[in-house]
């Protein structure tokens, strides 16, 4: 059985020189290696491009687009009441941080309840529904409810779809309204 193994074995040839073994052509190591750094490059110049268009297709969408863009995924996605709740809360935060110049965005719900101008860029008209679902939002956050409730989730994202667009309304009648009186003060 060792025979069979050991005829097995090939034979190695006698002093080779190392030159056999080395690259024929230094600049064929050039030229790939070369090529191989341009093909990462344009990789790299590729991946940034893409980043800047879809930067610029989100700064395009209206803060309203926006928001309602993000409650139609989160939509589709139907997550677990506390995970919605956060979402939903950012998705919020987010609005009236790019619409209002609110700093909500920036503060912990803590913070955010008891500053004292808090909503205070608001329309009168949304302030008292932007706190009441704003409050149970961190409610359901806090409390650590896990549960999937799909229904709940879609009356929440509904309720939130709704006062992103009481709050364009009610910023777009003010803006008119003060037009109008501008208007008439120039008379």
């Amino acid at each position: 059985m060792n025979e069979h193994i050991l005829q097995a074995i090939p034979q190695l040839e006698g002093n080779v020189p190392p030159e056999t073994f080395m690259a024929s052509d230094f600049q064929e190591l050039i030229i790939c290696g070369l090529g191989v750094a341009l093909g990462l490059a344009g990789l790299g110049i590729r991946r940034v491009l893409r980043r800047k268009a879809k930067k610029l297709q989100h700064a395009s969408l209206t803060p309203q687009q926006q928001a309602e863009r993000e409650l139609d995924e989160l939509a589709e996605q139907l997550p677990p009441l506390r995970e919605c709740s956060l979402k939903l809360s950012m998705i919020i935060r987010r609005f009236l941080t790019s619409q209002v110049k609110d700093a909500a965005m920036y503060e912990t719900h803590e913070e955010f309840c008891h500053r004292m101008d808090t909503l205070s860029t608001l329309p009168i008209a949304c302030r008292y529904e932007t706190r009441f679902i704003l409050e149970r939002l961190a409610d359901m956050k806090y409390r650590g409810i896990t549960q999937q409730d799909p229904q709940q989730v879609r009356v929440l994202i509904e309720e939130t779809r709704g006062l992103v667009t009481l709050i364009t309304k009610a910023q777009e009648e003010e803006a008119a309204a003060a037009a109008a009186i501008a208007k008439v003060q120039k008379l």
